[in-house]
This record gives structure tokens, sequence and C-alpha cells, in this order.
């Protein structure tokens, strides 16, 4: 991955984490940026149905704070959480 990628990447993690409350800060992590979409790592499929449901606040919530069409969806990977 090449600087810029991970620049950007670096960027989306950080306001996920900032917009995310205590919820998500708890139960998902920030695990990836492919092609505008955050791959969301979370611990269950029931915790996954959860961050799905939320996908449209999330977004709306991030998108003041990136620049405009960093972030178009939101995917979840279910695994451990470091």
């Amino acid at each position: 991955m090449g600087g810029e990628q991970r620049g950007k990447e670096q960027q989306v993690f950080s306001v996920y984490s900032q917009i995310g409350g205590e919820f998500l800060r708890k139960h998902s992590r920030p695990d990836g940026l492919r092609n505008g979409t955050l791959i969301v790592r979370v611990p269950s499929s029931a915790i996954a149905h959860h961050v799905t449901l939320l996908r449209g606040e999330i977004l709306s919530r991030m998108a003041p704070l990136l620049p405009p069409g960093m972030i178009t969806d939101i995917r979840t990977r279910v695994g451990e959480l470091e």
C-alpha cells in the first residue's frame, strides 16, 4: 500500500474513532479502506448486523469531517478485535 493510501486510511480511521461513540469504540475497529469502502472488524455477526443498520448514520457523521467522496460505504468483517 502506498503512502498516500495509508495516509487516507489513517485519516478515515481517526474520524471513525471520533464519531463512533462508546458502543462502536468498544465493539468494532476500522480494518481497511478499499475504493471508498470502509472495512470495519466486529467480533460477531450480531454486531455486524447492528453496524450495518447504523451505516447511514455513521456515513453522515463522517462526511463533514472528510474530503467529499472519500467514504461511500461501510462493510463489516467478523473477526477478533485487536
